[in-house]
Parts: structure tokens; C-alpha cells; sequence
């Protein structure tokens, strides 16, 4: 009969430690990264609501992505037919001002007007030429740079449509991020800007941020899109949460380990691997 040996109890304890400290380090690499972006903040937005909503981020001390209209059509949106234009008041670029200066809120362009140039096809920029593209997003950015005294680098296009000549006019007047959609617009692998499209909505948030537990990407995006009217309080028959389930959203989040909140400006300098030269959008982290 052989006899049996016996292993060191010493050894065991190493290889414990071993384990321990490889599966901390596999773990601590699987984070999630959360970025919500609230669109269609203008002069005739909520404001009671988004004050609200910055609020709540404020006592969560998280950052929201606020993407802004500068002169928003006066009445349907959806209507490519001539209409006034309403440029942001000083209060809501105060808002926003204040914001900025204290950490919560990231200031992004989405759209001019936010006004269809088509009936058939919802779209503000793609389709348009190049030159008026520029034109538009120069003018649009101005007022809100001027309004909040720092520099506007992320472009948020009305229902997530962009074109070739956006991503030119984009370039050429020294934005760095497009937020929009992989299904909604064009992408060549020479363009030079983050990418960040939206993945979901308020009510796939949960599930979305459990999938990404599995994900083999070990820094995945998860962008949140929602609108005031995704608000019961706002819109009874469209919208699907309360502002209190919205805020134990955030609860949440905060409570879950390797999860962490962040604006899209936040994302783009903390995480690598944005940008359309390393792949298409579909292969981007979270997408």
C-alpha cells in the first residue's frame, strides 16, 4: 500500500491567497460603466422636472449628460414646415451654468432646432449639405458656450440620425463625440471621433447592467437615453416610471459593486477603445 502524503497545511493557506487575490483582480476588472444622457433640455423643457432630476444626481454625486437644444422650434417638432425659433433663456443656461461649475452636469449640442427637415423620415441633420451642417452646429454651440462659459465637445443629433457630412462638420469644428445610434447613421474608420451610442432606455437599465456582469469586455458602456416625457408625471400615457422609481434607479446603481456613474465627457477620457478606427460602433464596449 502506498502511503499517503500529506500537504503541507502552509501550502494551502498560499495557494488560498493566490486564489483569492487572482479572482479579486478578475473581478475588480469587470466594470460597468453606466452614463445617462437626458435629451431635449430647451427653453420650453420642464424645468420643475429637471431640476428634479439634477437634484438627484446631485445627492448621488454623479454626473448627468444633459443634450441641449439651442433654438427649439416653436411648435411641432415634426412639422418641416417654417417656424419661429426660441432661442435658450438666461435662467435655463444658468441651470445649466450652475451645474457644470459643480460637477453634476455635462453640456452636450443635440440638434439647432430640433425640427424634422422631412416629413416622412424624422431627421434635423442627415440629409442636409455639408455647409449648412457647419452652419448650424457653429451657431448652435455658440449660444450655449456663451451662455455657460466652457467648451462643447460631444453632439447628440436629433433621433439619433447622422450622415457622412455630419461626422466632416463634426471634425471640422473640433468636436470630439458623436452620441447617437449604430443603427441611424454612417461610420468610415478614418473619423477620429468617440463614439458613444445610446443602449437602452430607463425600463432595461437593470437587466442591461446584469448582462454586462457577463460580458467579456472588462470596461463595458451601458448610455441610458431617456426624455422628460418617459415621466409619469409629465406624461401619463407615455411615460414609464415615477420620478421616485427614477430616483431608487439610482439607489440602485449606487449600491452595486464595480458599477459607477458617468456623463458621456466622463466616459470618453476615462475608458479606451471609443473611436470608430478601432472597430465598428457593433464592437464598441456596452454596444
Amino acid at each position: 500500500m502506498f502511503e499517503k502524503q500529506r500537504i503541507p497545511v502552509a501550502f494551502l493557506f498560499l495557494c488560498m491567497i493566490a486564489f483569492t487575490a487572482c479572482n479579486k483582480h478578475s473581478i475588480a476588472n469587470e466594470q460597468v460603466n453606466v452614463v445617462f444622457r437626458l435629451d431635449d433640455y430647451s427653453a420650453c423643457s420642464n424645468t420643475d422636472m429637471e431640476l428634479r432630476i439634477i437634484d438627484a444626481f446631485r445627492e448621488h454625486e454623479a454626473c448627468l449628460t444633459l443634450g441641449v437644444i439651442p433654438y427649439v422650434c416653436a411648435s411641432d417638432i415634426h412639422d418641416p414646415s417654417l417656424q419661429d425659433l426660441i432661442p435658450l433663456t438666461s435662467m435655463k443656461g444658468d441651470i445649466l451654468k450652475n451645474g457644470v461649475n459643480d460637477g453634476i452636469l455635462d453640456v452636450a449640442l443635440h440638434g439647432y432646432s430640433h425640427q424634422t427637415i422631412s416629413a416622412e423620415r424624422w431627421t434635423e441633420f442627415s440629409g442636409l449639405d455639408y455647409n449648412t451642417q457647419v452652419e448650424r452646429l457653429d451657431k448652435g454651440r455658440k449660444l450655449l458656450e456663451d451662455m455657460i462659459d466652457v467648451p462643447i465637445s460631444t453632439f447628440v443629433p436629433p433621433w439619433n440620425r447622422y450622415d457622412l457630412n455630419t461626422l466632416r462638420a463634426l471634425e471640422e469644428l473640433g468636436f470630439s463625440t458623436l452620441s447617437a445610434s449604430n443603427k441611424l447613421g454612417e461610420i468610415t474608420e478614418a473619423c477620429k471621433l468617440n463614439f458613444l451610442p445610446y443602449s437602452c432606455n430607463l425600463s432595461k437599465l437593470r437587466d442591461a447592467v446584469k448582462a454586462s456582469r457577463t460580458s467579456s469586455d472588462p470596461q463595458s458602456v451601458i448610455v441610458v437615453l431617456f426624455h422628460e416625457y418617459d415621466f409619469k408625471e409629465i406624461n401619463e400615457k407615455r411615460g414609464s416610471t415615477t420620478y421616485q422609481e427614477f430616483y431608487e434607479l439610482l439607489n440602485w446603481l449606487k449600491s452595486q459593486r464595480h458599477v459607477r456613474l458617468l456623463s458621456i465627457s466622463q466616459a470618453t477620457q476615462a475608458i479606451s477603445g471609443l473611436r470608430a478606427e478601432n472597430g465598428s460602433t457593433s464592437d464598441l464596449p456596452g454596444r
